[in-house]
């Protein structure tokens, strides 16, 4: 599972602000403990858990959650454009990234950035660390929430100004807006279904094939989806695409086992190769964030090649 972040409702020993929807964590769905049990109830060996936005800059949960499932468990951090000079960015970004073997990515949120800056995220403190990810061979993921379309000027200068930098674009670009997954105003954003195609040019870009629920206007199993995957095959071809869940959210649209298995009842399945279906459910994520072997975990995976 390449997508997916945690937090515990124990606010005392990890404080969070704002706090998470009440439905989400009062219950401890959200949880290590809790997320990797389901794993194991799904088959799935590996998981990349995302830095929610309710802990900011203070990993000291996810860095708890890799510790207790040190075989299992990667994380992806957050950059913080805030801290200064460029060189001090790039500083503090491999700080972070050298304060625990687990991290294999940093997210940039476009957001975090000066919204008043016509560079955004290509500014000399976003060139500065997204070339020292690169460096340390952290795959930069990008959280385009209001759409690719938006962020497309920003990203394709961050790629050309560093093009050994690997990439991932979550949330197949958001190309549904509101990026919420509720609401009868939600409509694709052909834009930026446009604007995810012109990033197949980039070898370094890979596409996660995640939160499934966002980006689609029909319930699980989500089978509108399933040209766009056969456009998206097509495009990038499946090693440099890879299935996330956006656990917890997923669980308000269906349980954890079923959000695993939607993929399989789409038609563009029963068309793909045996590799194809590999690379999505494993094989792109675990060359991209150079994942162990699943043998190595002790996880029951009896989906033989669903390993995430």
């Amino acid at each position: 599972d390449s997508h997916l972040p945690l937090w515990t409702p124990d606010v005392e020993k990890f404080p969070c602000e704002p706090p998470p929807k009440k439905e989400l964590n009062d219950d401890g769905r959200a949880t290590h403990e809790n997320f990797v049990r389901l794993m194991d109830e799904a088959g799935v060996s590996h998981a990349v858990v995302v830095q929610p936005i309710n802990y900011g800059q203070d990993y000291s949960y996810l860095t708890t959650a890799m510790d207790a499932h040190p075989a299992r468990l990667r994380g992806m951090f957050v950059a913080d454009p805030s801290v200064g000079s460029p060189d001090d960015a790039a500083a503090g970004l491999e700080r972070t990234a050298r304060s625990h073997a687990g991290w294999v990515g940093v997210r940039f949120n476009p957001y975090k950035w000066p919204q008043q800056s016509e560079l955004g995220m290509a500014d000399d403190v976003g060139r500065a660390m997204f070339r020292k990810a690169g460096e340390l061979g952290l795959v930069v993921g990008f959280m385009p929430f209001e759409g690719l379309a938006k962020h497309l000027p920003e990203i394709e200068g961050l790629l050309k100004s560093a093009p050994d930098t690997k990439v991932v674009i979550d949330h197949w670009g958001f190309f549904v807006q509101p990026a919420t997954g509720f609401g009868s105003e939600r409509a694709v954003a052909e834009e930026s279904w446009a604007a995810l195609g012109r990033l197949s040019a980039y070898p370094q870009v890979h596409v996660k094939i995640s939160a499934l629920f966002r980006v689609s206007l029909e319930p699980w199993p989500f089978a509108s989806l399933s040209d766009r995957l056969k456009e998206l095959l097509r495009s990038f071809g499946s090693s440099r695409l890879l299935w996330g869940s956006d656990f917890p959210y997923a669980t308000e649209f269906s349980d954890y086992l079923s959000a695993t298995r939607a993929l399989e009842e789409w038609p563009v399945w029963n068309e793909m190769s045996e590799e194809e279906r590999a690379d999505l459910l494993s094989g792109t994520a675990s060359r991209l964030f150079a994942l162990p072997p699943a043998e190595a975990e002790g996880a029951d995976v009896a989906r033989g090649a669903s390993e995430l």
